[in-house]
């Protein structure tokens, strides 16, 4: 089953369990995969649609700091559900233990040996953890790494 259908299942529960902040963090997420279906021609893959989700919870976890700073409460807790929205959609994260496994993997294919080397381990990281680990903190791990 792709993302837009299980999306639109999960509206329709989220309709008749009348649910109406999980019903519009589902439609802003739909929305999310519509545009990103429509910005090319090509197949919506699973990979294009977990990046689309990801990027959009990357989004909201951001307008969450800035609602809670604005002292707006009714969209700190609508971005919270749609975070929630996000997270029961993309794969299970991974633990710091998978991710530095993964990291540790990755350097010594590429030999890389310090901070000016963590393009070589970036790249080919993000691209096995797509959509399972946040990037910046992935980032950091990385560094720590390097010895940066």
């Amino acid at each position: 089953m792709d993302f837009e259908q299980r999306i639109t299942g999960l509206m329709n529960e989220a309709m008749k369990a009348k649910d109406k902040p999980r019903l519009e963090a589902l439609r802003a997420v739909k929305a999310v995969l519509l545009t990103e279906r429509t910005k090319d021609a090509s197949e919506m893959t699973d990979e294009r649609a977990i990046r689309a989700i990801a990027s959009q919870r990357k989004k909201m976890k951001g307008a969450l700091e800035q609602y809670r700073d604005a002292n707006r409460e009714d969209l700190a807790a609508q971005a919270m559900v749609e975070i929630a929205v996000c997270d029961e959609l993309l794969p299970r994260r991974l633990s710091d233990d998978e991710l530095l496994a993964a990291i540790d993997e990755i350097i010594a294919d590429t030999g890389a040996s310090s901070a000016k080397d963590l393009g070589k381990v970036m790249g080919p990281l993000m691209k096995r953890v797509a959509g399972r680990a946040d990037g910046s903190h992935a980032r950091e791990l990385v560094m720590k790494r390097l010895g940066g």
